[in-house]
């Protein structure tokens, strides 16, 4: 018989097969409220994400360059993170070995991302661009699916088909170079491989400190990256990277929060919603028009959710209990008579 859910082989002292399946039944009773939870931090995370394209543009009106704007968006969004965690009586002190994954995580994988999507919004028109990075749940599902860490799941396939039909509905694809889909598809394979990373990095910090430490590392990274290019930011610009990086420590924490109770994949689908929020805030304070191509793919990527929502949970691991439930202490051995 297969071990329990804690990891006790069945009929090993201080444990028994029916302790087993008890404790599995109760943790598999909040695998519904976790899934409705999750994909609810997940839109939350992609509403966050989706407004920094807007406020970007904004800000790149007062004369804003792409790296120095980003440098500040992550020194602002470490600075409030650093102070909510403090807010909650947490320490910020932290093994430093796992503070440098963090770091590095937040350096080279979500400031690599945010480069290259830059790089490529300077190179092609905003609409390729979006069609090809919002591509990426597909990349990280199945990532996650190669790498063993989710299993295969049918509705979740149907979820990618239908959310990204919806993505491509709104965006058409002119003619135009290749170097920017390039750039805009190895933005898409980076944040693939940061949602993946972030899965596994999940399983031994909680989100708050993870948000913390992946913003400080893009921080750093992009600071260094502005001394080399010699970027600057107008003082006139500081209103504009504070709203981004409000909206970044937001969606950091929502986003760890999210993969850690329904893994990368699913959050990546919801993320989704993302470039629908662009489309309508650009709408709205950017004067871009809406059209009936934006209201269907805005409706197919809806659909998608609740597909999300109700496909089966990832298997349960040893990490994934971790995350969701104390470790049992198992009782002391008892006694046993010798056999004659």
């Amino acid at each position: 018989m297969p071990k329990g859910s804690w990891g006790f082989e069945p009929g090993a002292p201080g444990s028994s097969e029916s302790i087993g399946l008890i404790e599995e039944n109760d943790a598999g009773s909040t695998e519904p409220h976790n899934n409705l939870e999750g994909i609810a931090l997940a839109a939350l995370s992609s509403v966050a994400f989706g407004t920094l394209a807007v406020i970007a543009k904004l800000t790149y009106r007062i004369g804003a360059q792409p790296v120095a704007l980003l440098a500040a968006r992550f020194a602002f969004a470490a600075v409030l993170l650093a102070l909510a965690h403090l807010a909650m009586g947490r320490t910020l002190k932290i093994e430093p070995k796992r503070a440098i994954r963090l770091m590095l995580l937040g350096g080279l994988g979500y400031a690599s991302e945010a480069v290259l999507f830059f790089l490529a919004l300077d190179r092609s028109p905003a609409s390729v661009v979006s069609l090809v990075f919002y591509s990426y749940p597909l990349w990280t599902g199945l990532m996650a699916f190669a790498l063993g860490l989710e299993p295969f799941r049918w509705r979740l396939l149907a979820a990618f088909i239908i959310g990204f039909s919806g993505v491509a509905m709104i965006f058409s694809l002119p003619e135009s170079g290749l170097v920017g889909p390039l750039l805009a598809l190895a933005a898409a394979v980076a944040v693939a491989v940061f949602f993946v990373v972030a899965q596994v990095v999940m399983r031994e910090a909680d989100t708050n400190s993870a948000a913390l430490w992946t913003a400080t590392g893009a921080m750093l990274a992009l600071t260094l990256g502005c001394l080399v290019l010699g970027q600057g930011l107008p003082v006139a610009a500081l209103p504009g990277a504070a709203g981004l990086g409000l909206a970044t420590a937001v969606a950091f924490t929502a986003m760890y929060a999210a993969i850690a109770r329904i893994g990368s994949s699913k959050a990546a689908v919801a993320a989704l919603l993302e470039p629908i929020t662009t489309v309508l805030l650009a709408a709205l304070f950017l004067a871009e028009a809406l059209t009936w191509r934006v209201g269907i793919g805005a409706a197919l990527v809806a659909a998608a959710l609740p597909l999300v929502a109700t496909s089966q949970p990832a298997t349960r691991s040893a990490s994934s209990d971790a995350r969701r439930a104390p470790t049992p202490v198992p009782a002391p051995p008892t006694r046993r008579r010798p056999q004659v």
